[in-house]
Order: C-alpha cells, then structure tokens, then sequence
C-alpha cells in the first residue's frame, strides 16, 4: 500500500512539474534593419569644446581644402557674427581655436575655388552650464 501510494503521489508531482504544451508558435515577421546612411562631409568640420574654448578643425587633406583660393569661417553668439578670414595657409592648417563667450555657437565654413564655386559646412556646439 506505500508504495502504490509513493507511486500515484510520484506521477501527480511529474504531471504537476512538467510543463505543459503551447499552442503552436506564431511566427513574428522579422523588421528590417534600420538603414544605414552614410554622410561624407567634403569639409571634414569637426568641433570640440573645452572649457572656454572650442576648436574648430576640418580635413585639410580634403580635395576641396587643396584648391581652395580663400575661406571665410562665421562664427555667431548670440547676436554677435565674427568673420575669420582664412587665406590659403590657413585653410592647410586645418585648425582655429574660438575663445568661447557663451555657451551657445554656431560655426560655418565657407570654402571658395579658383573659379568662385564656394562649399559650406556648420556646426552648432550649445554646452550645459
């Protein structure tokens, strides 16, 4: 009699236990990967800010930075506009270090060819006092 009763009480636990069966899986549509967009700046204009200062660099082995005749970097604080002329040298350097007034500034960078084609890049660096 124990035994039948460590029996009964034995295949109630593995009933009890075993999972139990699903309906069948229904399949979920795979989503497709996002796309991936690639952007190839012509200028390269990267900007990095550090306290006080933000360093305005760009490609200078870019093709367009080879031929440019002149540049012209626009530098904006709120309301105050600066003008950066850069000559031939300059545009090479590859690099300008802005004294930063506020903690808000609008870079662009005005490239112009020999035969007066001009490309512009901006940048926007707004640091959390």
């Amino acid at each position: 009699m124990t035994a039948a009763l460590v029996s009964t009480v034995m295949a109630a636990l593995l009933t009890i236990s075993q999972p139990r069966s699903v309906a069948a899986a229904v399949p979920v549509p795979a989503v497709p990967a996002p796309a991936v967009v690639s952007y190839q700046s012509p200028l390269g204009l990267k900007v990095v800010t550090r306290k006080q200062q933000v360093d305005i660099r760009w490609d200078r082995d870019s093709a367009l930075i080879a031929k440019a005749e002149k540049g012209l970097m626009k530098v904006t604080e709120g309301e105050t506009i600066h003008d950066i002329s850069l000559d031939r040298r300059d545009l090479r350097e590859g690099y300008v270090a802005y004294s930063a007034r506020t903690n808000d500034v609008r870079i662009q960078l005005d490239v112009t060819q020999a035969d007066g084609t001009t490309t512009s890049e901006s940048a926007r660096v707004v640091a959390i006092p």
